[in-house]
């Protein structure tokens, strides 16, 4: 398909706003010749705005937008063929939490300029969310490795690095929904389909499907075993924690206290 990129770029005047936008376009091209989903850079709210305006005039392609959680800002656009649908595309995202000794007016700027410090471009950093002791940030998986073995300070305080799962990311005030059921058992597809208000059948699909965690590792098995403490996380759905197992009814069930995080 001919894209008319000369109309296209139009939708904004900053020279900087159109070299997003030129990317953009550039992925669509490459998504006709490919037929394959392609990945962008993160982008800031303007610039997300500005490229789903561009590629919704685009017929054969879609625009989906990424965070790596729920609430996030910075987000990574990939570019799909339109027939994709609903189907799940990998956005390559890692979460990493950065800790140490850090004074307590330690600032997103600071930990932002330590990591372009390293040589990373800002357009594979998405956000930076300030925790205690540190920060958690969402970065473009390529460069994940990276940042763990050259990410050393931030500032003059030495600073450790590591891997943790998306879904441990704390974003503002997180709602919490308590659930009371009976389970036939503590096996894993029992007690998730509870928590999530799923069935059975279908989140035996999802665990096999390796979608689903059991403290922050994928699991595959859904017979596997839960105890009081556990935490449950499907990606895009959120996390659910085995907050109390009680006994059972006169049937033989198990009572179960969840808590749901939405």
């Amino acid at each position: 398909m001919r894209i008319n990129r000369e109309a296209l770029l139009k939708v904004t005047q900053d020279i900087d706003e159109k070299a997003v936008v030129a990317r953009y376009i550039d992925l669509a091209e490459q998504v006709f010749a490919d037929v394959l989903p392609k990945l962008g850079p993160f982008l800031n709210l303007r610039e997300q705005e500005l490229c789903e305006t561009v590629i919704n005039q685009i017929e054969g392609v879609a625009l989906r937008l990424d965070g790596g959680f729920r609430g996030a800002e910075r987000k990574r656009g990939i570019v799909i063929p339109d027939f994709y649908g609903s189907d799940p595309v990998d956005a390559k995202l890692s979460a990493l939490l950065i800790q140490g000794k850090l004074p307590r007016d330690v600032s997103h700027r600071d930990f932002l300029g330590s990591i372009l410090g390293t040589g990373i471009d800002r357009s594979r950093v998405g956000d930076i969310i300030l925790v205690d002791g540190g920060a958690q940030v969402v970065v473009d998986r390529d460069i994940a490795t990276y940042l763990i073995q050259n990410l050393a300070k931030v500032g003059s305080v030495n600073v450790e690095v590591s891997e943790i799962d998306p879904e441990q990311i704390i974003f503002g005030e997180e709602r919490v929904k308590e659930i009371k059921t009976t389970v036939s058992s503590l096996r894993l597809d029992s007690v998730a389909a509870s928590g999530f208000g799923m069935s059975r059948t279908a989140m035996t699909r999802e665990i096999k499907a390796g979608r689903v965690k059991l403290n922050w590792q994928e699991v595959t098995s859904p017979s596997r075993d839960v105890s009081a403490g556990d935490i449950i996380s499907i990606r895009g759905r959120g996390r659910v924690e085995v907050a109390e197992v009680g006994g059972t009814t006169r049937k033989g069930r198990i009572h179960l206290t969840l808590k749901r995080f939405l």
